[in-house]
């Protein structure tokens, strides 16, 4: 059976792209191979889940503000794209203008792309094997990614996997929304079928940027948080039996802006809205971010389950990189050893079971989360991982920066490298300073206040900070062409 096609129309992105003419690419990251000391002398202290946290953290039913917002509508069937219909479609065209010097510039026009998902089986009869990171410029059936318009049907596939696979179920978005703004206290109404909802939020605080899930270091800002009980709201109201509350997070998110965007007025604009958080809830900054349309995300330290490689991790676990492996504090949190109540978890559903009891068959995902990384593109990322050298080396920070390396040529591609910054430090868990954190400073003065001249096009690895030297990861995790440009 087959499902109505969903056609896409792309538009004009907000900024220049860049284009590449030879083998020494001007966008590429800043790469350091400084080596500042690892830090290795203290026990770290106690754990406080926020950057640099706030004195009192927003109030709701997960920690911080968690939820969720842009999502694979469950009521339209996922269809296997024939090979008359591949997923993609043409390059954006349109009429020459001309410049005062007589240069004539052609700006994008929109294309409609037919985007066809298709349709998963479930995880105990995947089929699909690979040991690599798989190619984000790759549809699954093997149709190659080659436009911008095509990159944002590529996305919403991966959003499809991570959902079925890892996450499910994930709330379309409502069939009507409106609400008010007083002040700083936001009320909500959606419509879904018949029955409506109410929800409130509310803003508080001072300065043009607007935080869910802790501090920006640097950075003055508002702080959102949402009513109590929303996430079992959410789930109720579509009838779910669970619901990841970083996703209900970001659902919420998504409704606040939408409610934002109707009150123009209101003093808080929708645009300058980031979602941040560290460790366990680090991994829930990252569902948040990649599940809903929150202009900023902000991950540190996510650990495993968040943004690092489960093939590595499974590697270093289970597999030959047993031997490379020298934390002191053991080897790194895959998918298989997840805690169920850690700090904004839980982080996968029931949906990861097989995965889970089975971590081996991790080769069998569709997917990374390189790649659930790079869904968030071309929005903003700042994305941080720790050395780890001080007991905290479990969390995989050589995985972290691993998906980190293989995320960052989807926003090279899209022609928009400085929207996505990575850094590795060294300091304690959840502890590090300010300075080592600029590179959020810098995004802010990028995203909200429009200053290119903010130093963000950043990968800075740390060569002694890995389990795995950065010179072997293309030969052993990558076999797409990272310098690949979108048209």
């Amino acid at each position: 059976m087959h499902s109505p096609r969903l056609t896409l129309a792309t538009f004009a992105l907000p900024f220049v792209f860049a284009a590449c003419a030879t083998d020494e690419r001007s966008d590429l990251p800043v790469f350091t191979e400084s080596m500042p000391d690892p830090g290795m002398g203290d026990e770290p202290p106690p754990v406080d889940e926020t950057l640099n946290p706030a004195p009192s953290a927003p109030g709701g039913d997960v920690p911080a503000g968690t939820g969720n917002g842009e999502s694979i509508d469950p009521t339209t069937p996922l269809e296997q794209p024939g090979a008359s219909a591949a997923p993609g479609g043409g390059t954006p065209e349109g009429d020459g203008t001309p410049e005062g010097d007589g240069t004539v510039v052609t700006e994008p026009v929109p294309v409609p792309v037919d985007c066809v998902l298709p349709e998963l089986p479930d995880a105990q009869n995947l089929t699909y094997v690979n040991e690599k990171l798989p190619d984000p410029f790759t549809f699954l059936d093997g149709t190659k990614v080659t436009t911008r318009a095509q990159w944002d049907c590529r996305r919403k596939e991966i959003l499809a996997i991570a959902e079925k696979y890892l996450y499910a179920p994930v709330p379309p978005a409502p069939d009507a929304v409106s609400g008010t703004v007083n002040g700083n206290a936001i009320s909500i109404a959606v419509t879904v079928g018949a029955t409506t909802a109410n929800f409130t939020a509310n803003i508080t605080g001072q300065g043009d940027a607007i935080v869910v899930g802790g501090n920006l270091p640097g950075v003055t800002h508002k702080s959102l948080a949402f009513g109590a009980g929303f996430a079992d709201q959410v789930r109720n109201l579509f009838g779910f039996a669970e619901l990841n509350p970083n996703i209900a997070r970001g659902w919420m998110i998504d409704r606040v802006m939408d409610v934002l965007e109707q009150n123009p007025g209101s003093g808080h604009d929708p645009q300058k809205l980031a979602v941040t958080g560290c460790s366990g809830c680090g991994k829930g900054s990252l569902l948040t971010g990649v599940f809903s349309r929150v202009p900023l995300t902000v991950i540190v330290e996510s650990g495993g389950g968040g943004a690092t490689s489960f093939r590595q991790v499974e590697w270093f676990r289970n597999g030959e990189g047993q031997s490379t492996w020298t934390c002191p504090d053991g080897p790194p949190q895959g998918i298989d050893n997840l805690e169920d109540n850690g700090a904004c978890g839980p982080w996968v559903t029931s949906a990861a079971r097989l995965f889970r009891d089975n971590p081996e068959r991790v080769v069998n995902l569709p997917i990374d989360q390189h790649l659930l990384l790079a869904t968030i593109a071309p929005r903003y990322v700042v994305h941080f991982t720790n050395d780890n050298g001080n007991g905290w080396c479990h969390l995989a920070g050589t995985s972290e920066a691993l998906a980190a390396y293989a995320a960052k040529p989807v926003w090279s591609a899209l022609g928009v490298p400085e929207r996505m910054g990575f850094s590795m430090y060294s300091a304690n868990h959840c502890g590090a300073s300010v300075a080592q954190t600029s590179l959020v400073g810098e995004m802010v003065r990028l995203a909200f206040d429009g200053d290119t001249s903010a130093n963000t096009n950043v990968l800075n690895i740390l060569p002694n900070g890995v389990q795995q030297p950065v010179s072997e990861w293309n030969a052993m995790w990558i076999d797409w062409d990272m310098a690949t440009v979108l048209q």
